[in-house]
């Protein structure tokens, strides 16, 4: 049974009142959303990550790649992503929930995982209305330089809510489009250096290593470039 959450009922109840202007974009398979799902999954080599919102009792799915029997919406209890919500400004991370379960969510939900990495989708007042996560059914570690861009992947997230909630219908296609040429292009960077890493025969040759080396540099170029191409759409809506 999952154990009391960690969070007053008046921060509960400030966090729902920050997600209320979301809801309305909260509906599964948003196109956007599984991109940046399924471009954080390459980044970090899993085979599983979801962009979710985190309401009182369920939580729903904008993005996810990698697991297709995932829901539309699940109850909160039995999301392992809702636990970014009760560590503002943290990362969490599971390296083996088969050894170190998480105590807030029921035990169905980790079944079927054994590595968990989350961090919070915070608006600009640091309300955490949802998560970025990546999922593994092996352990594995996750180091600090990997946090970093799991947290900055995860503010991309909510400038692209906030972009979602000011684009007028007329605008949204071009701006979108720009987005995910930015974004489709960066798969294409990742794919190729982790495909060039795989050719290595020894993840510990000097050659494998200068390969992970350049795939962590390329991770934050991929997101400074993510970052630029959200702020000049909200350039071009300022000058609308």
């Amino acid at each position: 049974m999952a154990a009391v959450l960690p969070i007053s009922a008046a921060q509960e109840a400030m966090r729902l009142q920050a997600l209320q202007p979301y809801k309305a974009l909260e509906s599964a398979h948003n196109e956007i959303f599984e991109k940046v799902a399924q471009l954080v999954a390459k980044l970090f080599a899993t085979p599983m990550a979801q962009v979710s919102l985190v309401d009182a009792e369920e939580v729903t799915y904008p993005g996810n790649v990698g697991d297709p029997k995932l829901a539309d919406r699940l109850a909160r209890k039995d999301s392992l992503c809702a636990v970014a919500v009760y560590q503002p400004g943290t990362t969490t991370v599971f390296p083996d929930l088969r050894a170190q379960p998480c105590q807030w969510v029921s035990e169905e939900a980790q079944r079927d995982f054994a590595f968990y990495a989350s961090h919070p989708i915070q608006t600009a007042d640091g309300q955490p209305i949802g998560s970025l996560c990546v999922l593994d059914k092996k352990p594995r570690t996750f180091s600090d330089e990997e946090q970093l861009v799991l947290q900055r992947m995860a503010g991309i997230a909510m400038r692209l809510l906030d972009l979602e909630l000011v684009a007028q219908p007329a605008e949204a296609p071009a701006l979108w489009a720009a987005i995910n040429a930015r974004i489709h292009l960066s798969l294409q960077r990742i794919e190729t250096l982790t495909a060039l890493a795989r050719w290595e025969v020894s993840a510990e040759t000097a050659t494998a290593l200068a390969y992970q080396a350049s795939i962590q540099e390329e991770r934050l170029l991929i997101v400074q470039d993510i970052e630029y191409e959200i702020e000049m759409a909200f350039g071009r809506l300022a000058l609308r």
